[in-house]
């Protein structure tokens, strides 16, 4: 048997790594390529329009967006808007909707009904089940405070999947709401380079995920989702949702992930038995078109990073979950092959960026001209990306070096999640951070 050197498998194991990534990339453009979003449907062979959809929005502490917000919704004519607050802060709210400027022509106009309903404490999935519970529509859509919808055709687009009888939960594309005033190297912050910059790393991914297998990556955005109200006012499913705890802790946030995991899975749940549905396989919906683009406004501060901390937690929360208990990874294998083999990946992350550090080393100091080869090579594709994203937003010139951070976040968010995963928050916005924290 022909000796093999040591240095020989150092070497071939970086490179392996390298290749694998290469080849994990590649198959991730050939998927997205393959998405085709759903067909529209003529408006009289239409199974449900915007007057059948009934809009819940959960909020304890809103900015002066949300009027402005209010008034992109009803550009869509839905059935009703449902505002679910605190006892304590339903006056506020209505005051700030009603004086508004134009929200009440838009009401008019839109012949959309605006509610007003009340909790006791904060917590979004209570208040979710709030709303829900009071919802008229066949179809509901759980938007957050901070959505802009950028056209007329968002419920139009959202509504297409559900021409088909076993979708039950629909999302489409998330964006940057970015002001023009703050589209300037000089005024913004490093805190939105950041943020555009992982959100449009993002993006391509929800095609690829959706042509694979029918899953997204790994939740349907509770920015904006639409989900027949048959499942979510289902007592089975109201119990788990407001019932979810992690290290004995009733679970506040992390509620679009629960939802993603409860629809693409919920039909290997042993306890099924206990729902008042007939048991059935639910798929997801992903209409990922221009029309049908959400938006999210970007904190321009250090609050940031605290929203990224409660994003990153939930998401390690939601990939222990489904890999490990419910559905577990042969269940996920079964339903959702190519989204449980790239959460099983992720989750090995921190292992493979140990053993890519220490043969960087290993290499740097044995075989210094292969390690300077390599480093060039992944330089140049790092360069080719970062151009990509500048090109796209070249406001965030004179800031790159904030992008370059957010693509390097991951050796010290996995960490951090796994050191933080029982604490829990829900928002960051100034009166109220440290609350829920």
């Amino acid at each position: 048997m022909a000796y093999v050197s040591p240095d020989s498998i150092q070497v071939a194991s970086l490179l392996g790594l390298y290749l694998w990534d290469a080849i994990d990339g590649l198959q991730s453009k050939y998927y997205a390529k393959k998405y085709k979003p759903f067909p529209i449907p003529p408006p009289d062979q239409a199974r449900y329009s915007s007057r059948n959809v009934s809009i819940v929005c959960p909020t304890i502490d809103w900015d002066d967006d949300l009027p402005r917000n209010l008034m992109t919704w009803l550009t869509t004519s839905p059935r009703e808007v449902i505002f679910v607050t605190l006892e304590t802060t339903a006056l506020k709210l209505q005051d700030a909707l009603e004086s508004a400027p134009g929200l009440q022509d838009a009401v008019f106009s839109s012949g959309t009904t605006i509610d007003i309903v009340t909790v006791q404490e904060a917590n979004k999935r209570s208040q979710l089940c709030r709303g829900i519970n009071g919802a008229r529509g066949e179809i509901l859509c759980l938007v957050d405070d901070d959505a802009r919808w950028t056209t007329d055709q968002v419920l139009t687009q959202l509504l297409a999947p559900f021409q088909n009888d076993d979708v039950g939960l629909v999302g489409g594309p998330i964006g940057s709401y970015v002001p023009n005033d703050r589209q300037n190297s000089n005024v913004i912050t490093p805190w939105e380079v950041a943020a555009l910059r992982i959100r449009s790393r993002r993006a391509p991914g929800m095609a690829a995920f959706f042509a694979a297998d029918e899953s997204t990556n790994f939740t349907v955005s509770g920015l904006t989702m639409l989900l027949r109200a048959e499942i979510v006012k289902d007592p089975y499913f109201q119990y788990l949702f407001t019932h979810d705890l992690w290290d004995g802790m009733r679970q506040n946030t992390g509620d679009d992930g629960f939802i993603t995991r409860y629809v693409l899975f919920q039909h290997h749940l042993s306890h099924r038995s206990y729902s008042t549905l007939s048991p059935k396989q639910w798929k997801l919906g992903m209409q990922l078109t221009p029309e049908a683009e959400v938006q999210t406004s970007l904190l321009t501060d250090r609050r940031y990073a605290a929203q990224s901390k409660r994003w990153f937690r939930s998401g390690l929360r939601l990939r222990l979950t489904c890999l490990l208990y419910e559905p577990g990874f042969v269940g996920m294998r079964n339903t959702a092959p190519y989204m449980a083999r790239k959460m099983m990946g992720g989750m090995a992350n921190p292992i493979f960026s140990a053993i890519r550090f220490y043969l960087w080393m290993y290499l740097w100091f044995t075989h210094p001209y292969i390690s300077l080869a390599l480093m060039l090579y992944v330089l140049r594709s790092w360069k080719t990306s970062l151009g990509g994203f500048s090109s796209q937003y070249p406001y965030c010139d004179k800031k790159i070096w904030a992008a370059m951070l957010a693509d390097n976040l991951y050796l010290i968010t996995d960490i951090y999640s796994y050191l933080t995963l029982s604490r829990e928050s829900w928002t960051n916005r100034s009166s109220v951070v440290g609350v829920l924290e």
